[in-house]
């Protein structure tokens, strides 16, 4: 009685969760239409969608504000679930896609083609940012393999680091010896949502559904990984596999949105953990709410940005470090007191 109990309790606390992430993205989607040097009505934005007429508030709205606001929201979701996957494999409450070079790789890729083809856009940026993210997560492993002995997990983590700040390096040097392409490619490199187009939906909004739905498919096997290596293959998971395709989503997810806005940092820390927090460990659970919340996360961040530097743009990852670097602190503070 008591466990059905209990189980009735989470299937409600697991539903107002979901319904209230919901309206949270709704209102957060709204305010991301509203905000901005030129303040816009709601009655606006329902005309726009409803009744597109081509008035200056219109084309404000549809050319410039949805495509901003649909991007946000997906790489939210897209780096939301790559930090939850990055914390299964490795094992480490503090894993993210940024911590772990995986964003570094995808950005030097992308502005070695900048520097080396400056007219080069759209998919073949997007290629170049998953080749980027790929090389990488390769030498990342082959690396943690190489060395003998110790914990993977933890090896991933120290080697995560160390190829993070090379790429950093190699992309600072490109940029130092082609000063042409600096001022565009360092707003870039901040974190930026500002000036993407339609273009940029049509090209991360496939990508971002089939990964996401191939990923909650898969989230049965990633609860089972979470659970330990060996529990896993006694409960008949291929764990070699699933860990090969985690990689791949988180691959593909990252290096895609980065090369769409740049490298934005600490989502994929802070969302999985509120989550954990909300829903428990259950990645069926975790990943598509994870989604929800990451896509809150970067919506609210960009309407504040918004007002940091008014009416200039400030890059949205400048904001998401302000309010990750104290959490991941207070994270790794918290590890620490549990490990003594």
């Amino acid at each position: 009685m008591k466990r059905l109990y209990n189980k009735s309790k989470k299937i409600k606390s697991t539903l107002y969760v979901s319904i209230i992430g919901i309206l949270f993205v709704f209102a957060a989607f709204l305010l991301s239409l509203m905000i901005g040097p030129f303040q816009v009505s709601p009655k606006t934005i329902v005309e726009t969608i409803f009744h597109y007429e081509s008035t200056k508030e219109q084309v404000i709205v549809h050319d410039v504000r949805l495509p901003r606001a649909i991007i946000t929201a997906l790489v939210g979701a897209n780096l939301a679930v790559a930090g939850s996957i990055m914390q299964v494999l490795t094992r480490n409450a503090l894993a993210s896609p940024g911590i772990f070079g995986i964003n570094a790789g995808a950005s030097c890729v992308i502005v070695c083609c900048i520097v080396l083809f400056p007219a080069i856009s759209g998919v073949f940026l997007m290629l170049a940012g998953f080749l980027g993210s790929l090389l990488a997560a390769c030498i990342i492993f082959l690396l943690s393999s190489v060395f003998k002995g110790g914990n993977i997990e933890v090896k991933l983590a120290l080697v995560g680091v160390v190829i993070q700040a090379f790429l950093g390096s190699i992309t600072q040097s490109l940029l130092v010896f082609n000063e042409d392409s600096t001022q565009n490619v360092l707003f870039w490199l901040a974190g930026s949502v500002a000036g993407t187009e339609w273009r940029d939906v049509s090209l991360l909004l496939p990508v971002s559904i089939i990964v996401i739905i191939w990923t909650c498919l898969m989230s049965r096997s990633i609860s089972m990984l979470n659970l330990g290596k060996d529990i896993a293959q006694g409960m008949g998971q291929r764990v070699v596999l699933v860990r090969v395709l985690c990689a791949l989503i988180v691959i593909l997810l990252a290096g895609t949105s980065v090369s769409i806005v740049g490298p934005i940092g600490f989502v994929g820390l802070i969302v999985p953990h509120i989550v954990r927090i909300l829903v428990g460990t259950d990645y069926r659970l975790v990943l598509p709410i994870s989604a929800l919340y990451g896509a809150i996360l970067l919506l609210i961040a960009d309407v504040g940005s918004r007002s940091i530097s008014f009416p200039y743009e400030t890059p949205v990852g400048i904001t998401t470090a302000l309010i990750g670097t104290p959490y991941f602190i207070y994270l790794a503070r918290k590890k620490r007191e549990v490990a003594s």
